[in-house]
């Protein structure tokens, strides 16, 4: 089986997105539910009814707390594959199983996806609730990219949102899931798989709105550390990355999970021109 772990608190904005296109990949998901205020958990319900919503068991939220509490989750299907996302972080992947082929083929327990960090170039659209959002605001740049460029500082201070997709018992993870300890990893190119991390799009009210509850949420000994900066970084500071940002950013490739041989050939091919 494949199991995606994912915690939420108040995303009733991005969530029928992440949990239309991530139920397409995966058999089994576990949702934790930091408390929402908003119909969050209702929506979970009604668009994954067979996936595990669960309360968190360490309030209020830190960080090393809850990567501890989603490995307990994973350990409950210690042989499955695996992976742990947050409700801005869509994995886009052309075929899985060809992923799970190349790890095992070079011994390996787990793979290194790489990241894209989206950027909303064209925020007076709204995007349409019922198409995919990887369709509609597919605008980005590699984290990858960036390192040479004026955004280096904002890289290291958030981290990247590479994510590791594994079939140990548990994902061994430094603090915030982003990286892990585990033994035998690979590094996947972007036409096997990647991270589209929603940072800087929709760039709208509703969006924003959500940055800033989220941030409310962090514990001290987190913002003492740094962890989650982005949530709470000043509304100018935000702006002003993500102004940049859009100057950097271009077209990447979408791909339909359910597509068939021919279309994951047409996508890799694309993502090989476009980024290779």
């Amino acid at each position: 089986m494949r199991i995606v772990v994912s915690q939420f608190y108040n995303e009733a904005y991005l969530l029928p997105w992440w949990l239309r296109h991530h139920r397409e990949m995966f058999d089994h998901g576990i949702l934790i539910d930091s408390h929402s205020s908003d119909e969050s958990a209702d929506i979970c319900r009604q668009l994954v009814p067979g996936w595990d919503v669960v309360r968190p068991e360490y309030t209020p939220f830190e960080a090393i707390l809850r990567d501890f509490e989603i490995m307990k989750h994973e350990a409950r299907f210690p042989g499955d594959w695996k992976i742990a996302l947050n409700t801005t972080e869509f994995l886009v992947a052309p075929d899985l199983a060809s992923l799970e082929d190349a790890i095992g083929k070079e011994g390996g327990t787990a793979a290194r996806l790489p990241a894209a960090i989206m950027v909303d170039r064209d925020p007076d659209r709204e995007p349409a609730p019922e198409r995919p959002l990887v369709e509609q605001k597919c605008i980005g740049i590699w984290e990858r990219d960036l390192r040479s460029k004026p955004f280096e500082d904002f890289v290291s201070r958030h981290g990247s949102h590479g994510r590791v997709y594994h079939r140990y018992p548990i994902g061994a993870y430094t603090p915030g899931r982003h990286a892990s300890h585990l033994p035998g990893q690979i590094a996947a190119a972007p036409e096997q798989a990647a991270i589209w991390w929603f940072g800087f799009s929709p760039w709208n009210a509703r969006f924003l709105a959500r940055k800033r509850q989220i941030g409310a949420s962090i514990g001290e000994r987190d913002r003492k550390h740094g962890f989650g900066f982005q949530h709470y970084a000043a509304a100018e500071e935000s702006a002003n990355i993500y102004a940049g940002l859009v100057q950097l950013s271009g077209p990447l490739t979408t791909v339909n999970p359910g597509d068939s041989g021919n279309g994951r050939s047409g996508f890799m091919r694309r993502l090989t021109r476009m980024f290779g």
